[in-house]
């Protein structure tokens, strides 16, 4: 279900207007915070598009049986992405309660709850007193229903802009370095390559809600997003020595200048830790099988001239995890039975590192993780061809480590391998056995 053009610019205005106040938090100004959700507050200030436009569309709307189940179906996807957020052992109150919502779901119970928010706003705000006569019980349950069809219409946007990144000399960061006098294509390789930020003695990594690169020198701060415990990992082993080179992929048309540093917390926060030893689960016996579909060939000398090819799979569905080694580097590339689809192409994940063996224990000394694009052509052949490549656009990387020498197994317990691969690929379980087995002693 799509939002009238008309409509969807209108608050998408709004939204960036809310963006660029609350970007202000991070300087001390914290006046554009606490407030509303968008469309709520629209309806709190009787904006006229939302009561001339947009609630006049929805009184046609929820007449038409099949555009009022799509906007169930909408709330629906919502509460499962709730759901897919917490883990099953320790939030199993709040599963308990969305689990509930879920079950309870209709276009009556939207609207019971709707008119129980009205009813407590009348109640709570000074401000009801002054509603007009068309900010009614009525009129919010349909504002209410523009909230589900918006949301997932910014939803949609950011899916789309997760994945797009514009001409480099075009973004704000670069015109911000450049006015700065530095040249990011000339100062820093991987940004010129692969439109990451390397980490240096120059900045400092902001680990919190949200994460952020600052710049001490320039005084101003760049916003990754990068998962919380992976930076924390990240910054210890370079403050050991065993990352030598550490680049992030920044967010390149938001940036704050301020050497202030505030964090936020909203609600629920998940903490997330690193898999260890001690808290890695093995698979059932069988519940995860492997193809071998090439083993390596060996030259008379000894080389490898092309890598062992894998596949991994579970039982219960067609994702798979492909596996590509050499006696030097492993690759992986997750591809979904139901794949992250974009307007032109399809979207799958890979892992990529290399590695060296000392002593008796496998060494990292780059790994790095990217996106990679499917025409959808191409994604249908990848499923079953290897060599496939995907060619729909560049790849994108998120974060790149060079000249380090992690071993896939910490001395404090860590398995730095693992870690990553939790935190990036949605079946990670496919190969986590297998990467137990290389380090198993």
């Amino acid at each position: 279900m799509k939002l009238p053009c008309e409509l969807a610019e209108h608050f998408d205005n709004l939204t960036a207007m809310h963006e660029k106040q609350t970007l202000l938090a991070f300087e001390g100004d914290f006046s554009g915070c606490g407030k509303f959700d968008l469309i709520t507050e629209c309806f709190l200030e009787n904006d006229p598009i939302l009561f001339e436009k947009a609630i006049p569309w929805l009184q046609d709307l929820v007449q038409q049986e099949d555009l009022v189940n799509n906007i169930v179906r909408l709330e629906r996807h919502r509460i499962k992405s709730e759901l897919a957020l917490y883990d099953t052992d320790s939030d199993s109150f709040y599963i308990q309660h969305w689990e509930r919502e879920l079950k309870e779901l209709s276009i009556g119970r939207i609207r019971e709850k709707a008119l129980k928010s009205f009813d407590e706003f009348c109640s709570t705000l000074l401000a009801a007193k002054d509603f007009s006569h068309r900010q009614c019980g009525e009129n919010y349950y349909l504002t209410s229903l523009l909230r589900i069809v918006y949301d997932a219409h910014r939803t949609e946007l950011r899916e789309q802009r997760r994945f797009s990144r514009p001409p480099q000399k075009n973004t704000l960061l670069y015109q911000f370095y450049t006015d700065e006098g530095v040249d990011l294509f000339e100062s820093d390789a991987q940004y010129s390559k692969y439109s990451l930020y390397s980490i240096t003695d120059d900045v400092e990594l902001l680990i919190g809600l949200p994460s952020r690169i600052f710049d001490r020198q320039r005084h101003v701060q760049l916003f990754i997003s990068t998962p919380e415990h992976l930076l924390e990992l990240f910054k210890c082993l370079r403050q050991v020595g065993l990352i030598e080179d550490l680049s992030l992929l920044p967010s390149d048309n938001v940036l704050v200048k301020t050497d202030k540093q505030y964090f936020f917390e909203f609600g629920i926060k998940e903490i997330w830790l690193p898999l260890t030893l001690d808290n890695v689960v093995r698979q059932q016996s069988g519940a995860v099988q492997r193809t071998v579909l090439r083993t390596s060939d060996i030259s008379t000398e000894g080389a490898v001239l092309q890598p062992s090819v894998s596949i991994f799979y579970g039982q219960d569905s067609n994702d798979k995890i492909w596996c590509s080694i050499t006696a030097e580097s492993m690759t992986f590339e997750e591809i979904a039975q139901v794949p992250e689809l974009l307007e032109d192409c399809a979207v799958t994940q890979m892992i990529h590192l290399e590695y060296f063996v000392n002593g008796d224990r496998l060494c990292v000394s780059h790994i790095d993780h990217e996106y990679i694009f499917y025409t959808h052509d191409e994604f249908d052949r990848r499923d079953s061809d290897h060599s496939q490549k995907g060619n729909a656009r560049k790849r994108l990387k998120t974060f790149k480590i060079d000249r380090s020498a992690v071993p896939f197994l910490l001395d404090d317990g860590t398995l730095f391998v693992h870690t990553l691969i939790e935190a990036y690929f949605d079946k990670p379980y496919l190969i986590r056995d297998f990467l137990l087995d290389l380090i198993a002693p």
